[in-house]
């Protein structure tokens, strides 16, 4: 009588039976979806965090002009040296004194600049910069001097502030826009309250 062994049976039970190429096909392609989406959220969120960041960058360096502006605005006086302040300053309004002191305009030139590009002095450097570099692009700051209502407001100077890219290349995004930071602010000399 010959004995017969268990022979090893090269089959498996269905439930163990692995997984079909069907389903190792979906599942890479769901694996690669889900990393095409993650690495395209993080690409957009690096954008907006860079513009993010210029932006936040080019609004603190249109409030830190406007300190400085503020600052001259409060020493602005008849008396002020150099001579930009006319003796009538009270009739011609201390709007246009500031105006001229900001542009460095003489008493004896009859047209100030409506438009000035505002200079970065920076320690050790002898002629100042035109621009700041905000994360690797640069941008320069422009005060514009409203001053369509200044014949009724002669003291009230109106300033209306842009921070726009100056590269050659301003726009490194089709979507981002060369004008990233605008700001609008009024200033009153302090002396022209001595005005009657």
């Amino acid at each position: 009588m010959k004995s017969r062994g268990k022979g090893i049976s090269l089959k498996l039970p269905s439930s163990e039976s692995g997984f079909s190429m069907l389903e190792v096909i979906v599942a890479i392609l769901t694996i690669t979806a889900f990393l095409t989406g993650t690495l395209q959220l993080m690409a957009f969120t690096a954008l907006y965090k860079v513009r993010a960041t210029r932006q936040t960058q080019a609004n603190f360096w249109i409030q830190e002009d406007f300190e400085s502006v503020k600052a001259l605005a409060s020493t602005l006086d008849v008396s002020s040296s150099p001579d930009y302040v006319s003796s009538d300053v009270c009739t011609d309004g201390y709007a246009t004194a500031l105006r001229r002191e900001l542009t460095e305009t003489p008493l004896s030139e009859i047209t100030i600049p409506t438009e000035q590009l505002v200079v970065v002095e920076i320690p050790g450097q002898e002629t100042p910069d035109e621009f700041k570099k905000f994360v690797g692009k640069n941008y320069s700051l422009y005060r514009t001097f409203n001053i369509t209502n200044q014949a009724n407001h002669p003291h009230r100077l109106r300033i209306d502030y842009r921070v726009e890219a100056t590269d050659e290349t301003p726009k490194d995004y089709p979507n981002q826009e060369d004008v990233i930071a605008e700001s609008s602010v009024e200033v009153i000399p302090d002396a022209s309250f001595k005005c009657r």
